[in-house]
């Protein structure tokens, strides 16, 4: 199975500034933890570097009215909003990022690898067709799906609901949309009766958890959804909204999840071809074991994993099978489950 890597080292010149928690060393640990596990650079892990994207690949996805806001506030370097900050170089580092998604795709449709990971920042899940925030400019995976025009079930595991990504394939039914989040939660969307419209009706899913879930519940959803959507949908591709916020140590989220859920979810990915996109995750530490354990999933390689298993508590637990059932008969007009 050959895997591969598409990074660049200007990724790291995105700098939303001190103390903001998309910072340049996210992806600093990432790389480094990469190589340690031996996941970086083999002759099954080919690391390629990106080409920015066209203006033309960001219009499949974005507003031309956006896409200039982005360029003019990147001149003037005025916020898109308080989390959003833009710099000098947003506009071309978003534009890389995309682009970089763009090239991971490809490498996975040529056949030259099962299964790419698009190492890139900016991220993008939360950028719309006429919005952006959350750290997001443009929305990578989607630009990238939407280029290779094949169809597509992208699993969301960011912790935040990719509420770009629900607004550009809202209509759209050859992209199912399969989002796991905390709720609540920003950016406030996400609950399970939010599931597209028109054509795209009932291809828009949305697994509502509470906080404090576990591995193991966590899990039950996963297994629950997605095998069942992957025989009913016959994707030709598997697109990955890869964050890692939902790890037990983010500062920004209250999730209870530990790398052994990042390892059993590229598990369920290793014989799909697969193109995932880095998202959130915001802690340092857990990024350095839950990335490599993610990967080493989808490769299906055997790895040692230094964090124990973590479990639901009764009570969250119970709550959150009753609204597994709710979901799962509220999607029964459309798939079964």
């Amino acid at each position: 199975m050959t895997t591969a890597l598409v990074y660049s080292e200007k990724y790291l010149e995105h700098n939303p500034g001190e103390g903001h928690p998309e910072r340049p060393e996210r992806l600093k640990v990432i790389v480094n933890a990469l190589k340690r596990a031996k996941l970086w650079g083999t002759p099954k892990i080919k690391v390629l570097g990106p080409k920015p994207a066209k203006r033309e690949d960001i219009e499949l996805v974005h507003d031309p009215n956006h896409i200039e806001l982005v360029e003019r506030l990147s001149k003037s370097e005025k916020p898109l909003d308080g989390d959003t900050p833009v710099r000098k170089n947003t506009y071309e580092l978003a534009l890389l990022a995309a682009g970089g998604t763009i090239d991971a795709g490809r490498v996975v449709l040529s056949g030259d690898a099962l299964n790419a990971f698009a190492l890139v920042r900016p991220p993008g899940h939360h950028a719309g067709r006429n919005h952006s925030g959350g750290f997001c400019y443009f929305n990578n995976l989607a630009i990238a799906v939407k280029s290779m025009r094949l169809r597509t079930l992208i699993l969301d595991i960011d912790c935040h609901a990719g509420n770009g990504t629900m607004d550009i394939f809202w209509g759209d039914n050859s992209v199912l949309y399969l989002s796991l989040h905390q709720w609540p939660c920003y950016p406030g969307v996400g609950w399970w009766d939010e599931i597209g419209e028109g054509t795209g009706k009932g291809f828009t899913i949305n697994l509502p958890l509470y906080p404090n879930t576990g591995d193991d519940v966590y899990l039950r959803f996963v297994r629950s959804f997605f095998p069942p959507l992957v025989e009913q949908f016959k994707p030709e591709l598997i697109g990955v909204s890869a964050g890692f916020d939902a790890h037990r140590s983010d500062p920004l989220t209250q999730m209870n999840l530990s790398s052994h859920t990042y390892y059993q979810v590229g598990k369920l990915l290793h014989e799909f071809k697969v193109l995932a996109a880095l998202e959130g995750g915001y802690n340092l530490d857990a990024l350095s074991h839950a990335v490599p354990a993610f990967l080493a999933g989808m490769r299906n390689q055997q790895l040692t994993l230094k964090e124990g298993a973590t479990f639901t508590q009764k009570e969250i637990k119970e709550k959150n099978i009753q609204r597994l059932e709710e979901i799962k008969k509220f999607l029964s007009p459309y798939w079964s489950l």
